[in-house]
C-alpha cells in the first residue's frame, strides 16, 4: 500500500532536553509496538540516536569498522563538487540507508558533521528534502523522524526545510522558554528564505520529577502563559524522569521500562493525533 509518510523534526535550541530520547522513544514504539515502518535520520553531530539505535541492534562494531570507515552516513548528503564545473550528486539510497529491522531504518550521523557545517551554500540546506524527495520515501515510511541539533546550523535550516511538522521537547527550567523562542526566530527566518510550509505539533514537558514542585509549577504556569507557547501549542502528555533510560541496560528506549512505556504510549497516541488534526 502506498503511504504518505509525515517528516517531523525533533528540535529546541536548548541541549539537554531529552530530544534523542523522545525522538527514539515515539520511533521505537510506533515500529514495534504500531507497526508503522520509521526512518530516522541523526543530524545531530553529537549522534546520539545513531548510537543508541546500533546499541539496540548490537551493531557498535559494524557501525565502527563499516558504516562510519565507507561513509555510509548522513554526511554523504552534504558532499560538495571537488570542481567548479561538475554538479553536486545525492547517494543513492542502498549508499546511505541501513535497515535496522522491517520497521527501522536510519541515515546514520557522525561527528564528521562537523567538518561541513562552514558550507554556507543554500542549496546544501535542501539536501535532506530533495533525498527524501527523489527517492520517493515517503512512500516507503509512515514517518521519517530527524534528530536535529541543539544549535542553530546548516543542519538545522536542512531538517526544518524537510519537515512537514516539528516538535519541541522542553526541560522545565528557567531557560526553557529562551530555547523556543530562538527555535520559533530560526523558523520565522526559513520562512521569509524559503517556501516553507512545516507546521507546529507542540512542546513536550520531559524529565519531569514525579512530585512536582511549586517552584516547578510556577516555571511551567509562566511558560504556558507566554505567548510562545500558545503559538506552538504544548501537548497533554508529560514524560517523567527515569533513571534507567540514563543507566538502563536497556539503553535509552523507553519501551523497555514499564514507567516509561506508560509515557511513551500516552505521548504515541496524542502525537499521532496531532498530526491527522493538522492534514
Amino acid at each position: 500500500m502506498k503511504k504518505d509518510g509525515k517528516v517531523v523534526s525533533f528540535i529546541n535550541m536548548k541541549g539537554g532536553v531529552g530530544k534523542t530520547t523522545l525522538c527514539i522513544g515515539i520511533g521505537e514504539y510506533l515500529a514495534h509496538y504500531l507497526n508503522k515502518r520509521v526512518l530516522f535520520i541523526d543530524l545531530d553531530p553529537q549522534f546520539n540516536t545513531t548510537q543508541s539505535l546500533m546499541n539496540l541492534f548490537e551493531l557498535e562494531d559494524e557501525y565502527m569498522t563499516n558504516y562510519s570507515v565507507k561513509n555510509k552516513t548522513v554526511r554523504r548528503l552534504f558532499e560538495s563538487p571537488t570542481t567548479v564545473s561538475e554538479m553536486p550528486k545525492l547517494p543513492e539510497k542502498e549508499d546511505v540507508i541501513i535497515d535496522l529491522d522491517y520497521n527501522i531504518s536510519i541515515i546514520a550521523g557522525t561527528i564528521n558533521l562537523i567538518f561541513d557545517d562552514n558550507n554556507k551554500s543554500t542549496s546544501a540546506s535542501r539536501r535532506v528534502k530533495k533525498f527524501i524527495e527523489e527517492n520517493a520515501l515517503r512512500n516507503e515510511y509512515d514517518y521519517i523522524f530527524i534528530d536535529c541539533p541543539p544549535t542553530i546550523s546548516l543542519y538545522t535550516d536542512s531538517a526544518l526545510i524537510a519537515s512537514d511538522y516539528y516538535l519541541v521537547p522542553v526541560k522545565v527550567d528557567r531557560y526553557s522558554i529562551l530555547g523556543i523562542k530562538l527555535l520559533d526566530q530560526v523558523i520565522e527566518r526559513l520562512k521569509f528564505d524559503e517556501t516553507l510550509n512545516i507546521k507546529p505539533l507542540g512542546i513536550v514537558y520531559t524529565m519531569l520529577d514525579n512530585t512536582i514542585t511549586q517552584k516547578t509549577k510556577k516555571i511551567m504556569e509562566t511558560l504556558e502563559s507566554s505567548e510562545i507557547v500558545n503559538k506552538i501549542g504544548l501537548f497533554e502528555t508529560k514524560t517523567f524522569f527515569v533513571r534507567d533510560l540514563m543507566v538502563g541496560l536497556g539503553g535509552n528506549i523507553a519501551s523497555r521500562y514499564n514507567s516509561s512505556r506508560i509515557d511513551i504510549e500516552a505521548l504515541c497516541s496524542e502525537f499521532m493525533k496531532e498530526v491527522e488534526k493538522n492534514e
